[in-house]
């Protein structure tokens, strides 16, 4: 869908968005069933990231950065720009002065599966990032694309209005219309993570506290023959 400019679609309430504050995407994965996440191809361009807030969608036509700039002007704070960069994609099509844009209407950060430039002022200054790669060749500014649609980075669909967390292991994609719902899950499992740590710190094996003392031997059973 190209050519489309949604100004307004239905955003998470603030409240909401907190309850997702300091989760890892690794629990987020586990708790929506191993779906939600994007692809190893994007990745972070700096180290001790985090990342949360709310997608803002933009569909670019490949090499073309236009309607980037024109979502720069649509942007609220909170907000994470979500960039489908479309296949074949290969300029630097988001840079330094556009964050320095971004950051001053209230954008945390950016997903794209695209390529970024001017990577070193973006890791200076800290502005989040994920992305596909680095490539100074800067992009175009003719063909529209679209504003606020459904895109698809790293092997999973995005809406606007989905909550966005990363950190250094990758990006969770909550969708909004399960966010109420998979909150306390979510939260249950963190919980269970540290306990689990506890547990093999005091010298109990890995998953006990998931699947009982004797998991792996059950799991195993028929399956492999183990020689002395």
């Amino acid at each position: 869908m190209h050519g489309v400019i949604n100004n307004r679609f239905t955003r998470p309430a603030p409240a909401l968005v907190e309850r997702f504050r300091n989760m890892w995407s690794s629990t987020l994965a586990d708790t929506m069933g191993r779906h939600g996440v994007l692809g190893p191809d994007i990745q972070p361009i700096y180290r001790d990231i985090k990342l949360l807030g709310v997608a803002f969608t933009v569909q670019n036509y490949p090499n073309d950065n236009i309607t980037t700039h024109r979502a720069l002007q649509l942007v609220q704070p909170g907000d994470v720009l979500v960039i489908d960069e479309g296949f074949g994609n290969a300029t630097g099509a988001f840079g330094h002065n556009m964050s320095l844009e971004a950051r001053k209407r209230g954008v945390v950060g950016l997903v794209t599966n695209g390529h970024v430039r001017d990577v070193r002022m973006l890791r200076d200054e800290q502005f989040p990032v994920y992305c596909r790669g680095v490539c100074p060749r800067s992009a175009q500014k003719n063909t529209p694309g679209s504003v606020n649609v459904p895109v698809q980075i790293g092997g999973t669909v995005v809406n606007p209005g989905d909550i966005v967390v990363g950190d250094d292991d990758g990006v969770a994609i909550v969708p909004l219309a399960l966010a109420e719902a998979l909150a306390p899950k979510a939260q249950a499992r963190m919980e269970m993570e540290y306990q689990q740590a506890r547990d093999i710190k005091e010298g109990k094996r890995p998953l006990e506290i998931v699947f009982g003392k004797d998991w792996l031997v059950a799991a195993l059973a028929g399956k492999v023959t183990e020689k002395p």
